[in-house]
């Protein structure tokens, strides 16, 4: 009950940038109408529609929630309560806990429910199974996404003025993109041409093709297997605790040399 107090203090905080929501909820938005599919995901009862929507959120929202998480760590000490919270009886990795937890669920919350909404409409046209699609879609590929936008904030808002660390977290996350989701290949006439990569998840338990765009590349390339989509989603999370870990102590080390 106080994890879920403190969270849901943190939570509050973190709507209060309600211009940063805002952008997330319009990019939810988008990423519904970003389909290879006829039809939009809601509008089918194709699970594989579904989790494109999914990895799409995964990919368009954490822009926003790069520019939103920069105080994540370095808050408390900036404000001085770092103190306080230490001074309170629960652990500190509760406290750390509470404060990602509430923050990320106050900025994947428009995500969350435009996943939803699809689910709705997928359980509409006969997929009875949506919702808990939706929920495994949510924790399998949104919310770990996510996670690390929100590390790659908060490390950079650890070292670097709010306005410069938002910048360079947004660039940051491009640069994940880059080297993790776009898969330029050579074109017959020389050049290149960029595709996006399925999620691992998507493609181990949704049979999502590797390449997104480029359903012929189930022929060509192999998909993920369950084992190392787990594998793989332990490491984006290993990544993101160690991001927010080095972040906490860059910024209580910043605070120590000002005092």
């Amino acid at each position: 009950m106080r994890s879920l107090s403190l969270a849901g203090t943190h939570f509050r905080l973190a709507a209060r940038q309600r211009a940063l929501w805002i952008v997330s909820f319009a990019l939810a938005l988008l990423s519904i109408t970003i389909t290879v599919n006829p039809g939009l995901s809601f509008e089918t009862d194709n699970p594989t529609a579904l989790a494109l929507t999914a990895q799409m959120l995964a990919l368009l929202p954490p822009i926003a929630y790069a520019a939103a998480f920069t105080d994540l760590a370095a808050e408390a000490e900036r404000l001085g309560i770092s103190e306080i919270e230490a001074s309170a009886p629960v652990l500190s990795f509760e406290l750390v806990a509470a404060r990602v937890a509430g923050s990320l669920a106050a900025m994947a919350l428009p995500s969350a429910g435009v996943l939803l909404f699809c689910a709705g409409g997928q359980m509409l046209h006969g997929n009875a199974w949506a919702m808990p699609q939706a929920a495994f879609l949510l924790i399998g590929i949104v919310l770990p996404s996510a996670l690390i936008a929100a590390s790659l904030s908060a490390f950079a808002g650890s070292f670097l003025p709010r306005a410069f660390a938002r910048i360079a977290a947004i660039v940051a996350w491009i640069g994940v993109l880059f080297l993790a989701v776009f898969v330029p290949t050579p074109t017959a006439g020389g050049g290149l041409r960029v595709h996006i990569a399925a999620n691992p998840v998507a493609q181990a338990f949704f049979g999502s093709t590797p390449l997104l765009d480029s359903p012929e590349s189930a022929a060509t390339v192999a998909a993920a297997t369950p084992l190392e989509s787990v594998v793989l989603l332990a490491l984006e999370l290993a990544i993101a605790v160690a991001l927010i870990a080095a972040a906490g102590a860059i910024a209580r080390r910043r605070a120590y040399r000002r005092r």
